[in-house]
């Protein structure tokens, strides 16, 4: 079966303006590109809308094409739309109408879009991606909605359009399910009964905004997750958690000391918040309640799943009302247990870090893992520890017939973002992202098969799309702007996330074969390393998968800074042509050779020719790789008839 079942028809409808929600683009025509949705079912079709605004000297007559592959390999037939004498400075929409088959899931799609004049000569060339999936949780893309904030503690946000448009920025960079951040009334009671309140920062919060981000989000087919954290109550406001009427009980917290039926309100400890009275997640009443006081949000609201937060490592000893230790090595999967089964709901669960992530993960209860990972040793401490979560965490899982999906949370250039300095802080200069530090965190997330989740509504320029976090994970305030090299790069990085997600990211191992080499052109090296190119090879039913990261011109301190805080990363050198040799599993049937990275033609696939060997360590092909900057991925078909991904 094809993804394409008939031919294509699209629409040219001319505009006199463009309003933008979508990320702006580098090219001289294509403007823009976005879906009506983050995800397809079967017999549905993908409409695709290009804006084009001619920053050309002349007007445009000619057309614009677009030519669908999976896994490289060609779908159907082009399909062409025309467009007539665009002035100069002038806009246009195209949208391409695109059937989705029948006979595939939990697939993606590589869309190139070109434009050509009336001669035949390309004058652009983007891309997109469709992904062909049931659900939003296989291929975790989470992304932060603070838009329904009216005031952030004295502050006006003009950060945000409406969250219609907000929402449709989001999509353009592939999120797929959005987390509505901090919109609780009290931590420990989400609902205030108002249709406007301030929370217990200060901030006020609008109900009818909320309940518009979340159609928003139905309408382009994304869940919706409502933040709370999993162990807190309030005491910073009067009246505190024990005097408020909510029902929460003091013998539900987690002291400092065992002082047992003793114990006041200012013995529960408090997290390192003042305002903040800390529950025993282990307490099935305090349990009972958290999962009934969601339930009751969800009907007011009709989100569609909860995201349970933590404040990371507990490292202090604490007592329950009685005077016995807390013991926290189960409470993760306890807590999730009892409140998925009491609401039925879909839940994810930040363990902040790699406290108690096993417990979690072996719950089997997570609808995906995401995780606020953190640049120390004790998490990440250098770019190939991304390589080692990732497999642990899938190993933990071991999930059929999907493994978990994988989506990290971290901020970039934090200690930029920080500078009182920069003008987001009250300074003079305007800082903004550098965009190696964000392409190298970029390539070692989706190389090895986690989704970025940094991406925040609104945006601090026009034609920017949306927000990135640019602190210690916290998606409230002002973050630093993107230049347009990195507003472009991160849709690319995104979109071919997307295109290319089941080689990626769906029940992915590590390779059984001899490990690969690079034979000329570069250093290679299969653990990484500043100043080496990185090769890891991964298997999965179907092909041989090879993932080449450049750290080339990376210091030792950048390495390890792998949020780029200084933010002074240094850009790859793009290579030469390289030698390759990659030992292959056995046991299968050789096919096609692909390439493709999202730092050239925007991610289109190349078919590679290859020579086969072997030698004592196995079976082998080598091939010339055309270059390599950031990151490129190269697949081998090896049995792909008699596996899930046969149809392209």
């Amino acid at each position: 079966m094809q993804i394409i079942r008939a031919a294509l028809i699209a629409l040219s409808v001319c505009l006199p303006a463009v309003a933008q929600a979508a990320p702006n683009l580098t090219g001289p025509l294509i403007r823009s590109i976005n879906t009506d949705r983050a995800t397809y079912n079967v017999n549905e079709t993908a409409l695709v809308d290009v804006t084009l605004t001619n920053a050309t000297s002349t007007p445009f007559t000619g057309s614009v094409t677009a030519t669908v592959s999976g896994r490289g390999v060609t779908v159907g037939e082009p399909v062409t739309a025309s467009v007539a004498s665009l002035a100069v400075g002038a806009s246009t929409d195209v949208v391409l109408r695109i059937p989705v088959s029948q006979s595939v899931r939990w697939q993606g799609y590589f869309v190139n879009i070109t434009a050509q004049n009336s001669g035949g000569a390309q004058i652009d060339q983007q891309t997109t991606a469709i992904d062909e999936s049931p659900d939003w949780w296989t291929y975790p893309r989470m992304c932060w909605v603070v838009g329904a904030y009216t005031d952030w503690g004295g502050w006006t946000p003009t950060l945000f359009s409406n969250p219609a448009a907000d929402v449709k920025g989001l999509n353009a960079y592939k999120c797929n399910n959005l987390q509505i951040y901090n919109v609780l009334y009290r931590w420990h009671q989400p609902l205030s009964g108002a249709e406007n309140y301030i929370n217990g920062d200060g901030q006020n919060i609008s109900v009818s905004l909320i309940r518009q981000y979340i159609a928003a989000a139905k309408s382009q087919r994304m869940g919706t997750l409502m933040y709370m954290p999993i162990y807190s109550a309030n005491r910073g406001l009067a009246p505190d958690f024990t005097r408020d009427g909510s029902g929460v009980s003091l013998k539900w917290a987690a002291f400092t000391s065992a002082c047992g039926s003793g114990c006041t309100v200012a013995d529960a400890w408090n997290g390192g918040f003042p305002a903040i009275a800390i529950m025993n997640p282990n307490n099935t009443d305090w349990q009972a309640y958290w999962a009934q006081q969601v339930a009751n949000w969800q009907q007011a609201l009709g989100f569609d799943g909860l995201f349970g937060d933590t404040y990371g490592m507990i490292n202090r000893a604490l007592w329950d009302w009685y005077g016995n230790r807390i013991i926290m090595d189960k409470a993760y999967s306890s807590f999730i247990t009892n409140v998925t089964n009491r609401t039925n709901m879909p839940m994810v669960l930040n363990p902040a870090g790699s406290y108690n992530e096993q417990d979690l993960v072996q719950s089997g209860r997570e609808a995906f893992h995401l995780v606020e990972r953190w640049n120390n040793p004790s998490d990440i401490g250098h770019f190939g520890g991304f390589l080692t979560k990732a497999r642990q965490v899938w190993g933990w899982a071991n999930r059929t017939p999907n493994n978990i999906g994988l989506d990290w949370d971290m901020g970039l250039n934090k200690t930029l973002g920080a500078s009182k300095s920069c003008t987001i802080n009250g300074g003079t200069t305007a800082c903004t992202f550098n965009t190696p530090g964000v392409l190298y965190q970029e390539a070692a997330m989706l190389a090895t098969g986690a989704h970025h989740a940094w991406i925040v509504d609104g945006q601090q320029n026009p034609g920017d799309g949306a927000r990135f976090i640019s602190n210690d994970d916290f998606p409230v305030g002002n973050q630093l702007s993107p230049n347009p090299d990195m507003v472009q790069g991160e849709y690319d990085y995104q979109t071919f996330g997307v295109a290319y997600e089941k080689l990626l990211r769906l029940n992915i191992s590590a390779s059984a074969a001899a490990v690969p080499s690079i034979t000329s052109g570069a250093t290679g090296s299969t653990t990484a390393a500043a100043g080496k190119v990185w090769l890891f090879q991964n298997h999965r039913s179907g092909f041989d998968i090879l993932h080449l990261l450049n750290y080339q011109q990376m210091s030792a301190a950048s390495f390890s800074d792998v949020n780029d805080n200084a933010a002074n990363a240094a850009a790859p050198t793009a290579t030469g042509a390289l030698q390759v040799k990659m030992y292959y599993t056995s046991g299968g049937t050789l096919g096609d050779l692909y390439t493709a990275s999202p730092d050239v033609n925007h991610g289109a696939p190349v078919k590679l020719t290859y020579a086969t060997g072997s030698d004592a360590s196995g079976g082998f092909i080598t091939f010339t790789l055309p270059s390599l900057k950031y990151w490129d991925m190269v697949w081998l078909e090896n049995g792909v008839a008699g596996s899930d991904y046969g149809t392209p």
